[in-house]
């Protein structure tokens, strides 16, 4: 894809749209439900297949035909997002309502989700591993810990210098982790873990590091750690710290938009973003 100034394109509607649908097509428009590139114009500026007489327009079926304003504010929205500025500070500086900012941002960050759950069914992490669990959510009554109410309970698994992959989880017990872990990584990786007990039978698919954190333990050797794990928690968190909180039902979309900006930590984020939001919207 030719690469460009999104300030540039936020200026122009024309050039926003001839960039966008070039990242759609890449040179070969096609039939979005049968493939077949014999296609013939519509006046609506639409397009037909002449072999399924499917009718389309440039952005059918993809994340970016869900929107009703200019490419060019779309583009200034993208850029702002990649860039992780929230959307109440955007509010006076686009010529749509917060409400609708916020609606968009939710349809980049479903773009995101669906890519990375498309992604998951062919990535297995291997070498060396860190697994650990976190909660997130904010100071809440009653009962702290592992079995506070009100929080979301996250599991993850990094790569050591590679990608990491998280799980919102029900309970950090051996038949739901241990699953995951089969799963997502290589037989014969070397796993650092704390001293849950869920992990105990980790050595039987590889070998197996603890670190014992109810004695006090944190690092051994210089290498036995699960520093790596808990950094990125200290970065989701900080990420979900400047949204001044989020909704609920809505939260697998933020951690899976934190391990994205994680996992693409030395790309351009902008560019992602918009070869994901051309994609077509996978069916429910």
């Amino acid at each position: 894809m030719r690469r460009s100034d999104p300030i540039e394109l936020a200026g122009s509607v024309t050039k926003s749209w001839l960039y966008f649908r070039h990242a759609r097509w890449k040179g070969r428009r096609q039939c979005p439900r049968c493939g077949y590139r014999l296609l013939y114009h519509l006046k609506d500026e639409r397009f037909g297949c002449k072999h399924c007489r499917y009718k389309f327009g440039e952005f059918t079926g993809t994340y970016l035909g869900e929107f009703y304003f200019s490419l060019n504010t779309l583009t200034h929205l993208l850029y702002l997002y990649a860039l992780g500025v929230p959307a109440y500070r955007i509010r006076f500086y686009v010529p749509v309502s917060l409400a609708t900012i916020e609606r968009t941002f939710r349809v980049f960050r479903q773009s995101i989700y669906d890519e990375s759950l498309q992604k998951l069914k062919e990535l297995k992490l291997s070498g060396e591993i860190e697994i650990g669990e976190v909660l997130f959510g904010g100071h809440r009554k009653g009962k702290r810990g592992w079995g506070a109410e009100g929080k979301s309970l996250v599991f993850g698994i990094y790569q050591r210098n590679g990608k990491v992959i998280t799980f919102t989880v029900s309970d950090r017990k051996h038949h739901t982790l241990i699953p995951l872990i089969k799963l997502h990584t290589k037989k014969g990786s070397l796993y650092y873990t704390d001293d849950n007990t869920a992990y105990a039978t980790l050595d039987l698919i590889g070998k197996h590091q603890i670190i014992a954190h109810k004695m006090e333990e944190y690092v051994r050797d210089d290498t036995t750690h699960i520093n790596g794990i808990e950094g990125f928690w200290s970065y989701a968190k900080t990420w979900l710290y400047h949204y001044h909180g989020i909704p609920q039902q809505y939260f697998h979309l933020y951690l899976k938009e934190i391990e994205f900006r994680f996992n693409h930590r030395d790309e351009d984020i902008f560019q992602t973003l918009v070869n994901i939001v051309v994609k077509t919207v996978p069916k429910s």
